[in-house]
């Protein structure tokens, strides 16, 4: 990718507790009367001497090493949980702890042997249950992995390194955890990490070398306590603990999802919403004050913002036939890359071929109100106009002879004007789906100009197409792979992708074959470019794709564990899409961060700050609502979740809490969350009436389902898969093709 990628790995080890352990452990020696010298036995040697001052130590050169998953605080005893450290128990050392990593470059000669000696720091080794560590030394010539147990007595190793004779080579040390063990108190200690008198020298001027442009991404798409549709108008009352969690977790960066719509409401004339480009700016100073970098999916199609005015989906149709919508989206692609760049932790942006999907909806049959046919109108004679407005006819005409397209599709047009958008089970669909991937490389490449290195995520899956004779076919979408100019190939990337999708549910094995089989397609035939698989779909509970195949629960944590291998072969970054499970909240404005924008009220109203955050007071007899047009609804279900939080009740009494024509009523006596369930009606129109009680309500949400990511839960406790992928990106980190 175009611009460096940061190394960072998270710090997850519990020191600062651990700390107090080994106090009480020190303390206990030095009752009994242990020698100062009996516990520096642990340590090869005390770091004097005229053999060391002439070989390259670790412990000497610290501080001119890069160090990866850096965590300072009052609350650990050396004040960080990495880097030299000096004590009685070990002499001069170096600490390390699961999570985190030192790295440098240097160039090896002769007959060169790295001597180590290490184990687990003598204070806390009866509460750590082991570690693992980790050397990996890179070269030209190739890649060797050291992985060594590390258990409570200190163990000595010599590593003969004359392979890498004259070689330049980046060596770097981790410590990670064992299979199914904690990482309480594993403080790995190196008491003596050294390259023999003169076979080893750091890089000219001994700093710690760059991270290259090779270094792999490690990304958690954020969108807070809610989801991409209505973050933008939500609270940040967590922005500087996610960001920090998000860093401790491995990961080296966000992405961040930003609608058209709500940074830019309006085409003709253009305009923008403020507001929103001010969050952007809060969301990235955080990132950078966490040392996260920021991709950014630019263009995302939905949004709750003047959606009752609308259809987005109709600006994306539109801007096929260019006009007011196209000019208006290198606007907004300028003004976007202008605040995104402004901060030095932007790393990249990308499309992606979903959010333009819908427009293809002008291939199906339509439905009494579908959003492009309106009513009463020929179908046909809306796809004769469809087929010149978006520029299909003229594409057909520039790739096609009329003889050709008459043959392969199976039709009898006498002239080009007669062609129309084809149906979707039409053999004409392979046609139409060229023109889509024409129309994405065309607009890709326009929209590089107002954005620099613009990439896009690229659509990997077959599409079927229906012969002249019923024969079926698939239509493959390699002609977008290479993404222009850009230096980058973005793709989503999931589990179901080259399976039957009939139900399966698969072992971790299969599904890496599958993987490294899908993504090392696209590498072939994306022309070499680098790959960053912006959404890594390892698991996916959406109902609509139940049938999918999935891997087997139990032995989803063996997948991550054991996938690093084939991301590194065959991409340069992942990212996570669901990284805290969402609510799939219907409502806009849902934290009341706007106040009442979006809502109706009646009576005594009012909103006021309690705790940091905004909440609205609904005297007696008072109310809040919310219309809800039908297309916020993108999971139909039978059933539907209202929740709200009282944070305060000034007068006891009823609560009404309306969904469509439904309505239920509870009890407001004390602060807590309020959940009901309401049975799918005709509309969604949510509405709270205080009745004779005095409350402060925040946190509204309607919702048919809860998205889930595996990590963390919508209350942000640790899911199934969190520590495995705390290990995947342990085992990414500093990798380097």
């Amino acid at each position: 990718m175009k611009k460096g990628i940061k190394l960072a790995i998270a710090a997850v080890s519990a020191l600062g507790l651990c700390w107090f352990a080994g106090q009480q452990m020190k303390q206990a020696r030095q009752e009994t009367g242990m020698p100062a010298e009996q516990e520096r036995e642990l340590s090869a040697d005390s770091g004097t001497g005229t053999s060391e001052q002439q070989e390259w130590s670790l412990r000497d050169h610290v501080d001119g090493a890069q160090i990866m998953g850096l965590v300072e605080s009052e609350d650990y005893p050396y004040g960080y949980n990495v880097g030299a450290i000096e004590d009685e128990a070990v002499g001069r050392a170096v600490l390390l702890t699961p999570g985190t990593a030192i790295a440098w470059e240097g160039v090896i000669s002769g007959e060169a042997v790295l001597e180590l000696t290490y184990g687990i720091h003598p204070w806390v080794a009866e509460e750590s249950d082991g570690a693992v560590l980790n050397i990996d030394i890179s070269a030209d010539s190739g890649v060797r992995n050291y992985v060594y147990n590390v258990e409570t007595a200190f163990q000595e190793e010599s590593l003969p390194l004359k392979d890498f004779a004259g070689e330049e080579v980046l060596v770097e040390v981790s410590v990670s955890n064992q299979e199914g063990k904690d990482d309480s108190c594993d403080w790995v200690v190196l008491s003596r990490f050294a390259f023999g008198a003169g076979s080893f020298a750091e890089s000219a001027g001994g700093e710690a070398p760059e991270p290259a442009d090779s270094a792999y991404a490690r990304s958690a798409t954020y969108f807070g306590e809610e989801w991409p549709l209505n973050f933008w108008n939500s609270e940040f009352s967590f922005l500087e603990r996610d960001m920090e969690q998000i860093r401790n977790d491995g990961f080296d960066s966000i992405i961040l999802v930003i609608p058209w719509r709500e940074f830019q409401p309006q085409t003709e004339p253009a305009s923008y919403n403020e507001y929103a480009f001010r969050k952007l700016d809060q969301v990235m100073e955080a990132a950078g004050r966490a040392g996260l970098g920021v991709y950014a999916r630019v263009g995302y199609l939905w949004d709750y913002h003047g959606d009752g005015e609308e259809d987005i989906r109709e600006r994306f149709f539109r801007l096929m036939g260019g006009g007011a919508e196209r000019e208006a989206w290198h606007e907004y692609l300028t003004r976007i890359y202008s605040a995104l760049s402004a901060h030095e932790n932007f790393r990249e942006g990308f499309l992606t071929w979903e959010d333009f999907w819908y427009s293809l909806e002008v291939c199906d049959e339509p439905e009494e109100n579908g959003w492009l046919w309106g009513y009463g109108r020929d179908i046909e004679e809306i796809r004769q106009e469809m087929a010149a407005f978006t520029g299909y006819r003229k594409w057909v005409k520039e790739n096609y002879a009329l003889e050709g397209y008459n043959q392969n599709y199976g039709t009898a047009y006498t002239k080009y004007e007669e062609i129309p958008i084809p149906g979707r089970t039409e053999p004409a669909m392979a046609a139409m789906y060229g023109f889509f991937d024409s129309f994405l490389c065309s607009l890709l490449e326009a929209s590089q100009k107002s954005f620099p290195n613009l990439s896009m995520e690229v659509r990997m899956d077959w599409d079927i197409v229906r012969g002249p004779g019923e024969e079926v076919s698939y239509y493959r979408h390699n002609s977008t792979y290479s993404c222009q100019e850009s230096s980058f190939t973005a793709v989503m990337y999931g589990i179901p992708m080259g399976f039957e999708n009939v139900g399966e549910r698969v072992g971790f094995r299969e599904a890496i074959e599958k993987t490294d089989y899908i993504l090392g397609q696209l590498k072939q035939e994306n022309g070499g470019k680098p790959v960053f698989i912006d959404q890594f779909i390892f698991a996916d509970n959406t109902p609509l794709y139940s049938g999918n195949a999935q891997i087997k629960e139990e032995e989803l944590g063996a997948y991550l564990e054991n996938v690093h291998r084939v991301l590194l072969e065959h991409s340069e970054g992942y990212g996570i899409w669901a990284y805290r499970n969402y609510r799939t909240n219907m409502l806009y404005n849902p934290q009341f961060a706007l106040e009442e924008e979006g809502w109706n009220i009646a009576g005594n109203v009012s909103f006021e700050e309690t705790g940091g955050s905004k909440v609205c007071r609904l005297a007696e007899e008072s109310s809040i609502g919310q219309a809800v047009p039908d297309v916020r609804n993108h999971f139909d279900d039978e059933e539907y979740i209202l929740e709200l939080d009282i944070v305060e009740v000034e007068k006891a009494g009823e609560l009404r809490a309306a969904v469509g024509d439904e309505e239920k009523t509870v009890d407001a006596v004390e602060e807590g969350r309020i959940r009901l369930t309401f049975s799918r009606g005709s509309f969604f129109d949510v509405k709270i009436e205080s009745g004779n009680c005095i409350a402060s309500i925040d946190n509204i949400r309607l919702y048919p389902y809860v998205h889930e990511g595996y990590l963390y839960s919508e209350d942000n406790q640790p899911l199934l898969c969190l520590d495995a992928i705390r290990k995947l990106n342990g085992s990414l980190a500093g990798s380097g093709r």
